[in-house]
């Protein structure tokens, strides 16, 4: 008889859970299927690769396996190369669903690999539409997730590469920033009119939805999509990632919960993990074992220096219908802010706002009446806006937990034998300019890039190669913008940080053709950030020698004056 390819009932059940379904709801005749042969030692063949069940462990292989009643004649004839369809360059393991992780999937896919995709969330919801025909923006009070992210030209980039386009019912155009100011003034900086230096403003939970939903429905031959499993150790020696059911994990159906283990087997596995990665925690351990026992493969210690964000923030969000009765919404494409209050207040494409404020006074404040007062004095109109949203605003944001803004990541290389790491996992940083997506999404534009210039061995694409290569092409880049993000360095704060602005502006629009847009707006852009550090420099230097002229200037002039009085 002949072997026939089919999915795994366990892996099968797996699949209609990341999905959307919940398992809760799967007829009795498939319930029953899935329960009597999850619940059966046997190995059979996938579109994954050889899945074998052993005890509570999955264990998915690079190469294909014979079923157990497959003839001798059978089994000679299957092939011996990476799983799953034909021609797949390897198998690639990738930790984290979120924009980094899913575009490097994307990407991987396309270049030619089957793309395992682990997550220790569960796959976010399809984004709906609302009455006007725009992208629901996935907010949940109080999911850490639920924020606004900048996407630049840089971002745009990398999504076009991967041939994403994403819906511009998503995406809300940022023309600059408006800041609030006592006395009802307000003052306002426009980022560029360059049409290269694109800014946008998207909900982190639609646009990571997005990416989601696109792989689910791209290739599915090429994907496996694995949510609720979190990274548990990795065997770099035999290529070998151990992945455990989530701790925040809930399985409803019967015969399943026994499903806590899966080994999965890598040609190259890809850290996205975000800042708290356990793909690096694993490279720190591993790289200290192996040099302990003076084994070590790279030449370079992995060292990470990590330097926490003592801030913290709440948030708030106002509906699209109610954002639009205040004056407020004239300004809804820019970023507005409080500075008395430390506050944001950002347009989302479907005419909400998000905000959120990291003043210590609200956060640590003890009682609604506090908050209420905080709010009044210091944004009035926009304490208006919440309480139509929430009447009970003062109360519920007194409860809400702050949430912390995470830390700068620095390492000493983002690579481990076959191991890659991206985006925050490798070089976390403090959010001072919304750049930490962009640069993890055009991580994953250069890895390609570095595909592409690799030449195929017998086949295969020389991986770890390719890994090292992200790191020497990366990483003075990346502690580049880590840098400038966390010690403000491209808009300094306080009165000569406005002063250094409004100086650099000016100059931009007296002399277009001469003065370059400024550092802070090359963010904007697709600029090496190593580039734009220097060019910080170049201007800092500018602008203290003309501070330091024009205070000389003055000085001379009042002597003058004087010498004439007298």
């Amino acid at each position: 008889m002949a072997m026939e390819l089919f999915e795994s009932p366990v892996l099968m059940s797996l699949n209609y859970q990341q999905r959307g379904y919940n398992p809760s709801h799967f007829s009795p005749s498939l319930k029953a299927f899935l329960s009597f042969h999850s619940s059966s030692s046997s190995t059979s063949t996938s579109a994954y690769g050889c899945c074998t069940r052993s005890g509570s462990s999955i264990i998915i292989s690079r190469r294909l396996a014979v079923t157990a009643s497959s003839s001798p004649s059978t089994a000679s004839t299957i092939p011996q190369d990476p799983a799953s369809p034909p021609h797949v360059l390897g198998n690639v393991v990738v930790v984290g669903a979120g924009p980094a992780g899913c575009l490097m999937a994307h990407y991987l896919i396309r270049r030619g690999f089957f793309v395992h995709l682990f997550e220790r969330r569960l796959a976010l919801p399809t984004c709906k539409m609302n009455a006007d025909n725009k992208n629901e923006q996935l907010y949940v009070r109080g999911d850490t997730r639920s924020y606004t992210m900048l996407l630049t030209s840089r971002a745009m980039k990398a999504l076009e590469g991967a041939d994403i386009q994403l819906p511009h019912s998503l995406l809300g155009s940022l023309v600059g920033s408006c800041v609030h100011l006592s006395e009802g003034k307000m003052r306002k900086f426009d980022y560029s009119s360059d049409p290269d230096l694109q800014s946008y403003g998207v909900s982190r939970n639609a646009f990571v939805a997005y990416l989601q939903q696109t792989l689910f429905e791209r290739d599915t031959d090429h994907l496996s999509t694995n949510f609720g499993w979190e990274l548990k150790e990795i065997d770099d020696t035999n290529r070998l990632a151990t992945f455990q059911r989530s701790a925040n994990y809930i399985d409803d159906c019967e015969g399943l919960q026994q499903q806590h283990e899966m080994k999965v087997e890598f040609d190259l596995l890809v850290g996205a993990d975000g800042v708290s990665s356990k793909v690096r925690a694993e490279l720190l351990r591993l790289d200290a074992i192996q040099r302990a026992a003076g084994n070590a493969t790279e030449n370079l210690p992995l060292s990470l220096k990590f330097l926490q964000n003592p801030e913290f923030y709440k948030s708030f969000h106002i509906r699209p219908a109610l954002a639009k009765t205040s004056p407020l919404y004239k300004d809804h494409n820019r970023v507005q802010s409080w500075p008395s209050l430390n506050m944001l207040l950002v347009g989302m494409a479907d005419g909400s706002f998000w905000g959120g404020s990291k003043k210590a006074d609200l956060l640590n404040a003890s009682s609604a009446s506090e908050v209420e007062t905080l709010f009044k004095g210091n944004a009035p109109e926009v304490y208006d806006l919440l309480l139509k949203e929430n009447p009970n605003f003062a109360e519920d944001f007194l409860k809400q937990p702050a949430i912390s803004f995470g830390g700068a990541v620095l390492l000493s290389r983002f690579h481990h034998k076959n191991v890659l790491l991206i985006g925050d996992a490798a070089h976390s940083m403090f959010p001072s300019y919304g750049t930490g997506c962009n640069v993890a999404l055009e991580d994953c534009l250069l890895f390609d890039q570095i595909l592409q210039e690799s030449k195929p061995v017998h086949g295969k694409f020389p991986l770890r190669p390719a890994a090292a290569e992200f790191t020497r092409r990366r990483l003075c880049d990346a502690h580049a913008i880590v840098e400038m993000n966390t010690n403000f360095m491209l808009f300094p704060r306080g009165f000569l940080g406005y002063l250094q602005m409004l100086f650099l502006t000016t100059l931009r629009k007296w002399f277009p053709a001469v003065i370059k847009p400024t550092s802070y707006q090359l963010l904007w852009s697709t600029v090496p950030f190593e580039k734009i550090r220097h060019q910080k420099h170049k201007e800092i230097f500018l602008f203290y020698t003309a501070l330091l002229l024009t205070s000389t200037l003055v000085v001379l002039i009042a002597l003058s004056i004087l010498q004439v009085l007298h």
